[in-house]
């Protein structure tokens, strides 16, 4: 008794079509499917959108294989440094590398030279958010002059990442600061492929020459911006159980909450181990449980909504969109409306 994701792969393209029309012509479009496409199913949705963007980008090596598997063959960005251990299945698989030390680049030429195999790399700097990156203009130019003196690899972009694009004066900062590295890069590869924006720094406006996208292909903005209009691509569904009607004064599920008035109540199949956060939110008459919740009844018969407004639901927990649909679909049936 699994729950139901209802995945509508139109708009989902629909989002994409709209995303693109408000970007500069040349200017390059990554869809970023991380995550299983932040919950979506990466290889559905990357399928959908073969025909829309340029390329895809993913957090790790595995997730890159995965793609490779179910038969998409646009270069796909791994936005994690890769380990040692996996530049050889990067490189047969053709996976575009992120690399943010010597070391790395060192690590990569060597089993490129041992395969006798090329394989494209982007080099990730640090423009405040310090997580991964190159931290100064000359580790950039070593890395770079290294490059340029190897057979096998390809230097193809660099990149950054914002910190907090909706802040004026650190998207300042850090638009400011990769325009050096941009420079920087060219003295090796005038043609280099430089992206700084995700889904925030595309509503910013900071377009380069490539935009990764995320957040924006599933429906939800990271602020409020009118720059472009997307509408949410999934709603979850959960099998109701049982009615209840519960007294007041009574308790309800675990603990000793006491309720102030009589509640009429629908027990769905849909719990924390599904993804949603245990915390109580308003329409919830306690916390959930394990594998099941008490909602409010809705007038609903068979089946409930447990999830049709991410932002709504991330809002009420105190998280943010992005981890709402990551976790949703743990233990949900994915079913695609094309």
């Amino acid at each position: 008794m699994r729950n139901s994701a209802i995945i509508n792969l139109t708009t989902l393209k629909n989002n994409a079509k709209n995303i693109k029309s408000a970007l500069p012509k040349g200017t390059k479009f990554c869809a970023v499917v991380k995550a299983n496409a932040y919950g979506h199913g990466a290889p559905e949705v990357a399928s959908a959108l073969y025909d829309t963007v340029d390329c895809f980008a993913v957090s790790i090596i595995e997730e890159a294989v995965q793609l490779r598997l179910a038969g998409i063959d646009k270069d796909v960005l791994v936005l994690v440094p890769v380990n040692a251990n996996e530049i050889e299945i990067a490189i047969n698989k053709n996976i575009t590398l992120t690399i943010d030390s010597l070391k790395t680049v060192r690590a990569i030429n060597k089993v490129c030279k041992k395969l006798d195999a090329k394989v494209k790399v982007h080099i990730k700097y640090n423009t405040g958010m310090n997580r991964f990156g190159i931290d100064d203009l000359d580790q950039l130019d070593k890395i770079c002059k290294y490059i340029s003196k190897s057979p096998f690899i390809i230097l193809e972009g660099i990149y950054s990442h914002l910190a907090c694009p909706e802040n004026e004066r650190a998207f300042n900062s850090a638009y400011n600061k990769f325009l050096l590295a941009i420079n920087k890069t060219k003295v090796y590869n005038k043609k280099v492929i430089a992206h700084l924006s995700a889904s925030g720094g595309f509503l910013k406006g900071a377009f380069f020459d490539m935009v990764r996208i995320g957040i924006l292909l599933y429906g939800y903005k990271p602020f409020k911006s009118n720059a472009v209009t997307v509408k949410p691509v999934m709603k979850v569904f959960s099998q109701i159980i049982k009615r209840r009607k519960v007294g007041a004064g009574d308790s309800v599920m675990y603990g000793n909450k006491r309720l102030k008035k009589e509640l009429s109540g629908v027990i769905v199949r849909s719990g924390y181990a599904d993804g949603f956060a245990r915390k109580r939110i308003n329409n919830l008459a306690n916390n959930r449980c394990m594998d099941v919740s008490m909602y409010q009844e809705n007038g609903a018969k068979d089946i409930f909504p447990v999830l049709a407004d991410a932002d709504e639901i991330a809002k009420q927990t105190g998280t943010i969109s992005y981890e709402v649909l990551c976790t949703s679909t743990l233990r949900a049936n994915k079913i695609y409306k094309r």
